[in-house]
């Protein structure tokens, strides 16, 4: 099965969803309103830039994670197409969530919402990881079992905070927002350079296995 086309099917899907992410943003009607009333407006629409902002470095963070999770895929079976449909499906709904959540920034409910939404797509990645791992005929080489050990517990760090985000939010919804944006800090600047630094590593290490067995057998 041609990997190119859900990769490029996939993109199709994220793009949609940062897109639909900028129609919460309402332009005010400024020939009605005096420079007052503007400000007022523009002020209005501060929660809205700024869940914009927030949810569209998180689908980031989700797609650079889709996308190094695919790399570990050699071939495609027809259970990790599928895998990819509902995990899409759950990114495209994301506009929805992050709407409520921009019309009602400080209310438990709007943020529960958010973070399960959020909770369901980054557990999707374990799922991934685990069925890529345990089905040998489409993984490729380089997700070594060392490399899938450390994956998988890079997966748990989201859905962990974004649950505890979830359950926060009764007592404060600042801490909430600082939760989530820790996730980001961390697959950002910390989780992704250190599995690029692994896998790189890991090839140089194959590489150089390769290299003596095929000395051994000159």
């Amino acid at each position: 099965m041609n990997k190119t086309r859900l990769e490029n099917f996939s993109d199709g899907v994220f793009a949609i969803a940062v897109t639909l992410l900028v129609l919460n943003i309402k332009i005010p009607d400024a020939h009605s309103l005096d420079s007052d009333g503007l400000n007022r407006a523009l002020l209005a629409m501060v929660p809205h830039v700024l869940t914009f902002v927030f949810t569209f470095m998180v689908v980031g963070v989700f797609w650079v994670g889709h996308h190094r999770i695919f790399s570990f895929v050699h071939i495609l079976d027809s259970g990790l197409l599928w895998l990819n449909i509902i995990y899409l499906l759950f990114v495209a709904i994301l506009p929805f969530p992050a709407a409520i959540l921009s019309e009602n920034p400080f209310l438990p409910t709007a943020i529960i919402l958010y973070c399960v939404s959020l909770t369901i797509i980054a557990s999707m990645h374990f799922l991934f990881m685990t069925y890529i791992y345990e089905h040998k005929e489409i993984k490729d080489d380089i997700l070594t079992r060392s490399v899938y050990r450390w994956g998988m517990k890079n997966a748990l760090v989201a859905p962990i905070f974004y649950l505890v985000a979830a359950a926060v939010s009764f007592i404060s919804v600042y801490i909430s927002f600082v939760l989530i944006l820790l996730v980001m800090v961390f697959y950002i600047f910390f989780a992704g350079r250190k599995l690029e630094n692994r896998l790189i590593r890991e090839s140089s290490e194959r590489g150089r296995k390769n290299r003596e067995g095929s000395e051994l057998t000159a």
